[in-house]
């Protein structure tokens, strides 16, 4: 076996998008993979990690630079892989043995061999005397348990866990995060490397060996980090928190994106601005709390104050900056003017702040424009989702849809039939 299990060697990527022209997601990304590593791929939503992680896996091929496996160009599936992923992606009607068991499906192995290597790693993550229940009797963490022993049992080298944890809350992410590191470590299983996506700075802390900060627009690595704290490592100790500090000052000046290289013409004059996935009620929280600490607060005080993750909290603060309530400088978050007089404004003229709000949003014009142009300003659903996805190719045009629709909502800008699944121009009632 070569030095490394897998390197990428000036890898850029492009979307292509209609007349010809394209949208550059990721930029000159290089890395190896060393056997026994683990490396972290942390930045904000937009910034190509999972795309990045595909592209390693082999499921989509770089429009720019190559895939090394093991010094070999790499032509179709890594074999070398196995994947966690962020949503448990269980089948309903197998139980847990046979969820795990379908990893190695395509194998043709023998039944004891199956039988051997199933129960191996049911008992590695936790998951004995639970055999024979099925997902819906299942905790969340428990659902993770057994996507994770499904990689697990594929006897891979490298694993790749695509942001695995999010979905979990977070005293069991944590217990979670802390089990996966002790099966590396012990060394019991195919894999010697991992890599993990994660917005989460904490998490890339107490996992990665090595920390690639990415930024955005098009998706790069803004700085490659040897992180040499002994596993396994702990939070309190002023090594970790002058680390995790320093990685937050890069992520808070990696906020605002950087310029794309090709604005699409049908929005030249200003780029379309992707919606954070929060509620508008989070975002009001955020203000909140941000007033009664007298209208500025630190991002990563507010994370520990909240015990909220840290990546939530730049969401938050995302949305509040886009709808011009608050200013990011360096290391905080502050109320302007406009915040101010929002949180002084009883519901009425907060909902009319927020719907003027809206209208300077690339987004919203664009899709209010197309709505105001539609017979009886009604779209259906599937066609909002592909406009959207026409204009940010690189999100999840489904959940900008309904972040869109929540926030449209509350403002009275847009609503949104359920039943008939279309959206519609708010003019004082419903338009079906």
């Amino acid at each position: 076996m070569s030095q490394n299990l897998l390197e990428l060697k000036n890898i850029s990527h492009f979307f292509q998008l209609g007349e010809g022209k394209k949208f550059k997601v990721l930029q000159q990304i290089s890395l190896e993979l060393n056997p026994g590593e683990i490396v972290a791929l942390l930045g904000p939503s937009g910034s190509g990690k999972s795309t990045c992680l595909r592209i390693m896996g082999g499921l989509l091929k770089p429009t720019h630079g190559s895939v090394m496996v093991e010094g070999k160009p790499l032509s179709g599936p890594n074999p070398n892989v196995s994947m966690v992923f962020q949503s448990f992606v269980l089948l309903p009607w197998l139980s847990v043995y046979e969820n795990v068991a379908l990893g190695i499906a395509p194998l043709d192995l023998p039944e004891e061999e199956v039988r051997i290597r199933v129960k191996k790693v049911i008992d590695l993550v936790g998951l004995e005397g639970f055999e024979e229940a099925y997902p819906r009797e299942l905790s969340g963490g428990m659902k993770q348990r057994v996507g994770i022993a499904r990689a697990l049992v594929m006897e891979r080298p490298i694993l790749f866990m695509d942001e695995p944890f999010s979905a979990l809350d977070v005293l069991t992410a944590e217990s979670l995060r802390k089990e996966v590191l002790n099966i590396w470590m012990s060394k019991k299983t195919a894999t010697s490397s991992v890599v993990i996506v994660t917005h989460n700075i904490t998490e890339a802390v107490s996992l990665g060996g090595r920390i690639l900060v990415m930024g955005t627009n098009p998706g790069h690595v803004r700085v490659a980090i040897k992180n040499e704290l002994p596993y396994p490592r702990d939070e309190k100790t002023a090594g970790f928190k002058s680390l995790v500090e320093n990685i937050h000052d890069v992520i808070t000046e990696a906020i605002n994106p950087d310029t794309p290289d090709w604005i699409p013409p049908a929005f030249m004059a200003s780029t379309v601005e992707a919606l954070p996935p929060v509620s508008i009620s989070e975002v009001i929280g955020l203000m909140e709390f941000i007033a009664t600490n007298g209208g500025r607060a630190d991002l990563y005080a507010i994370a520990q104050t909240l015990g909220k993750d840290f990546g939530q909290i730049l969401f938050f603060a995302k949305g509040a900056e886009l709808l011009d309530f608050v200013d990011t400088p360096k290391n905080g978050i502050v109320l302007t003017d406009l915040g101010r007089r929002f949180i002084s404004s009883d519901v009425n003229m907060r909902k009319k702040l927020v719907h003027d709000a809206l209208l300077q949003l690339k987004l919203c014009q664009l899709i209010r424009e197309q709505l105001q142009a539609a017979p009886n300003y009604v779209i259906p659903h599937a066609e909002v989702v592909e406009t959207i996805h026409n204009l940010l190719p690189n999100e999840d045009s489904e959940k900008q849809l309904e972040t869109l629709i929540q926030w449209g909502r509350y403002g009275e800008l847009f609503g949104y039939n359920a039943d008939v699944q279309e959206l519609y121009l708010d003019v004082g009632q419903e338009n079906t």
